[in-house]
């Protein structure tokens, strides 16, 4: 009977250890599960996250950009012509008028038209320099213009600087334009009667008026800023090394200095001093020959692509309204105060508007009608073209 006992009791401890060690077997297996389980959870949520973290940081495909064409709707445009207008007028209104204008009534509207076109071409710069950063690319947009806009504004802000607040500059300027009234007041006194060579030569007392104004030094400072922005976008985004400029871009920055330097150390040697008048006009050459230069790359590397994918058009129609309102108010201003050397003496500013009218013009005529098919098809299958 013990024996019985003692070997059923043992029985029974082996069976409840055996029960035992099945059930904590159990447990181990089912805790290890759950901590597959929840391992894998978590990985899946970590890969989640940084799957997330790096779409964010991945530059965004063209395709899922919203269309530049409806960002180009007439709704937007009003909106925008509305407030461009609006605050040019305010401005015009608040701020000193001209006072070398006769005309009150000129004075006011002038000032309108100068602020109104400062606006337009200030804001030209924002809407390339935001899309470069929507896009996280400025593929699209020439190296070479970018350079060549900083080179360009430099020197248009050194030569109207100048012409506003430099006493020197302003008298040279009026002793050069009132002695070639003379001598042109001289040659018609030699074929006219006594009397119409008085007449003549008293109207050369009247001095020559600059028709650089404020909102033409505003422009120029800003513009600088801005150009340099959007160049650094570039070293940002791509980097010179994989967008280097063309040869053609190092040609012409060499070929600037060495312009600048000709004709310094030229006058210097002739005239025993520095015409500084004449540089700032040799600055606006330079100036006005950028302006050419510039703007056609951008038409080529558009002409290559067969589109305009990457290149904002608000700039061209903001550079646009610009120009049309600069060489309004050139022209109107000289009108009344009956002096047409403004345009004669100020070539920098009524070239430049002439030229960015005649490019934009083109510019405009690539994105709404050459390039249209060109746009749709690059927009959902975009790939980065090396600039030639």
């Amino acid at each position: 009977m013990n024996i019985t006992t003692s070997s059923s009791g043992q029985g029974g401890i082996i069976s409840r250890n055996s029960s035992s060690s099945n059930s904590s077997n159990d447990d181990d297996s089912s805790r290890r599960q759950n901590n597959h389980i929840n391992g894998t959870a978590d990985k899946s949520r970590i890969f989640s996250q940084a799957l997330s973290m790096d779409e964010a940081a991945a530059p965004i495909s063209s395709s899922s950009l919203p269309s530049s064409r409806q960002l180009e709707s007439t709704s937007n445009l009003t909106i925008l012509s509305l407030s461009i207008l609006t605050g040019g007028s305010l401005l015009g209104l608040l701020l000193p008028k001209n006072d070398n204008l006769p005309s009150h009534s000129w004075q006011i509207l002038s000032n309108v038209i100068g602020y109104t076109y400062f606006l337009a071409w200030s804001t030209s710069f924002y809407p390339q320099i935001l899309l470069n950063r929507q896009r996280r690319t400025t593929h699209g947009l020439s190296v070479d213009f970018c350079i060549l806009n900083v080179l360009g504004y430099i020197c248009y802000t050194i030569y109207t600087t100048n012409f506003y607040f430099n006493p020197i500059i302003i008298q040279q300027y009026k002793d050069r334009m009132s002695s070639n009234n003379s001598n042109n007041h001289h040659s018609n006194y030699n074929t006219n009667s006594n009397d119409q060579s008085t007449t003549t030569t008293s109207a050369t007392t009247t001095s020559a008026q600059i028709t650089v104004q404020g909102n033409d030094v505003a422009f120029a400072i800003h513009a600088v800023i801005m150009a340099s922005v959007t160049l650094s976008q570039i070293a940002l985004y791509d980097t010179f090394a994989v967008r280097p400029p063309s040869r053609r871009v190092y040609i012409l920055l060499g070929a600037a200095m060495a312009y600048c330097l000709i004709y310094i150390i030229g006058t210097a040697t002739l005239q025993h001093h520095v015409n500084y008048l004449g540089l700032l006009y040799v600055l606006g050459s330079i100036k006005i020959g950028v302006t050419i230069g510039k703007y056609i790359p951008q038409v080529l590397l558009n002409r290559s692509r067969k589109s305009t994918v990457g290149w904002n058009v608000w700039n061209v129609i903001l550079d646009l309204s610009g120009g049309v309102l600069s060489l309004v108010q050139l022209i109107g201003d000289c009108a009344d105060m009956g002096d047409w050397s403004g345009v004669t003496g100020n070539p920098a500013k009524i070239l430049l508007a002439l030229v960015t009218i005649c490019f934009d013009l083109i510019f405009l005529v690539q994105h709404y009608v050459l390039y249209v098919d060109g746009d749709a098809e690059e927009k959902h299958s975009y790939s980065p073209l090396p600039e030639s």
